[in-house]
């Protein structure tokens, strides 16, 4: 009797894993340019990860290569452990690796083609096989989710906010209900409530499981919500880990010219005239205006009373 197979369902660590990864266009030609080399690094399952560095430095063209819009031949990209693979510049089984990771680009009018913004939000899953009842029942839950209501469900995706189209634009990956979420640029030209929005919505993410990639500029937003950063600069990954983590390395920072988000600013000015709000850098690192004001109030009380008793 052949014995009987046990099969092993425990995902890897890993939600993407990149291998000797490399990115070279113009390949032996006089114009040969490698964007990036060699790159290893596994972006943890069920963390926020933000994909940061200078203009140019191949952040979009990275996560282009994570679902198939893009394909390398030089080293590997790991998907919940399975390779892409390419066969005549053509990505094998790329509807399994779409309906695993999602990405949601920066102009999100690029995603929506339909007449209505149900037809948008029910495409995904239907072409995935899923059921018309079943999408629309989600498209119904999602449009709710990001901050809009059903009534938006029979309107012209063309004739909304830009901010309203990236409400949309991520409802329809999150419909597909894909492990992996990959954002490019998700509050650019947004105003500041868009922005908090926005975040909102990844943090959402991040509770129910999702990995969530983002790619920006906006250091303001990656010190709310980020569990880890990486950093991209002259064709490697120059450095990673958490946001105050990297920004207390002042030469990396100028290297990469990345702009200190505003409560470091304002902690290393602090730091520097009174030693004592360095543990505030160092140890309680604030995700928040609210709690940098709780930080500093409490270490003002501290020192007042220090000084009191002295007297």
């Amino acid at each position: 009797m052949p014995k009987r197979q046990i099969t092993n369902n425990v995902k890897p660590k890993y939600a993407i894993e990149l291998v000797d990864f490399s990115i070279i266009f113009n390949e032996k030609t006089k114009n040969e340019f490698a964007l990036l080399s060699h790159l290893n690094y596994g972006f943890e399952r069920g963390k926020i990860h933000f994909l940061v560095g200078p203009s140019g430095c191949g952040k979009t063209v990275l996560i282009s290569h994570f679902n198939g819009l893009m394909f390398s031949k030089h080293g590997k990209i790991l998907i919940n452990g399975d390779p892409i693979i390419s066969k005549h510049k053509r990505i094998k089984k790329v509807k399994k690796l779409r309906s695993q990771i999602g990405l949601v680009f920066q102009f999100a009018e690029y995603q929506l083609f339909k007449t209505t913004i149900l037809k948008d939000i029910i495409f995904g899953p239907m072409n995935f096989g899923v059921k018309k009842s079943e999408a629309i029942n989600r498209a119904k839950k999602l449009i709710c989710d990001v901050g809009l209501d059903e009534t938006f469900l029979k309107r012209n995706p063309f004739g909304l906010s830009g901010g309203q189209k990236r409400r949309v634009a991520i409802a329809g990956i999150l419909a597909i209900n894909p492990d992996i979420i990959v954002f490019d640029e998700p509050t650019a030209g947004l105003d500041p409530q868009g922005e908090k929005e926005i975040m909102n919505i990844i943090l959402e993410l991040k509770r129910q499981g999702k990995t969530i990639i983002v790619v920006t500029h906006t250091m303001n937003n990656a010190i709310a919500v980020a569990d880890n950063l990486v950093v991209l600069n002259d064709g490697k990954i120059v450095k990673t880990g958490s946001i105050y983590e990297i920004f207390a390395d002042h030469k990396l920072v100028a290297e990469t010219n990345l702009s200190t988000p505003l409560i470091i600013q304002l902690l290393q000015k602090l730091s520097n005239k009174d030693h004592r709000f360095k543990q505030i850098l160092t140890h309680n690192r604030p995700r928040s205006i609210p709690q940098m004001v709780t930080d500093i109030n409490g270490v003002i009380k501290e020192r007042t009373k220090s000084a009191h008793g002295k007297n």
